[in-house]
């Protein structure tokens, strides 16, 4: 009879302990789960619009007074010709820049073909479509 109670001390004492431990990594991971959701970005946060995430790379307008066309995308190659303010154009393609995109930048493809140029995105302005290029050019000028 002595064995007996002593083995039921026993198992109230053990089952006290995982109910203890269960009911700590329940809270645990509850705080866990409502504490990721509470921190982050805002709802309400405009992101900038990314003209790649439309049908196409969008349409770009040159704002600087003349940029110089690269016969690739990188800084350090060779200039094809000037664009002057004001042209608009399909936007091709686009690339990083091999130094890196916080360094060197994005560029954009215009035409196709021998009359094909890479234009720094410092000398552009993207949009969604050629009617907004256009209504930005006309501002310029």
């Amino acid at each position: 009879m002595i064995s007996t109670i002593y083995i039921n001390h026993n198992q109230r004492r053990l089952c006290t302990k995982r109910g203890a431990f269960l009911l700590f990594m329940a809270v645990l991971l509850m705080i866990a789960t409502l504490s990721g959701c509470s921190k982050g970005y805002s709802r309400f946060m405009k992101l900038p619009a990314d003209p790649s995430v439309g049908s196409g790379l969008g349409w770009a307008a040159v704002t600087s007074a003349y940029a110089h066309a690269k016969k690739l995308p990188d800084a350090t190659s060779e200039d094809i010709s000037v664009v002057r303010r004001g042209t608009v154009f399909l936007c091709a393609e686009r690339k990083i820049d091999p130094a890196g995109q916080d360094i060197g930048g994005l560029w954009y493809k215009f035409g196709e073909g021998s009359a094909a140029g890479w234009i720094h995105s410092g000398d552009l302005s993207i949009f969604s479509s050629e009617a907004q290029a256009r209504e930005a050019v006309e501002l310029l000028q």
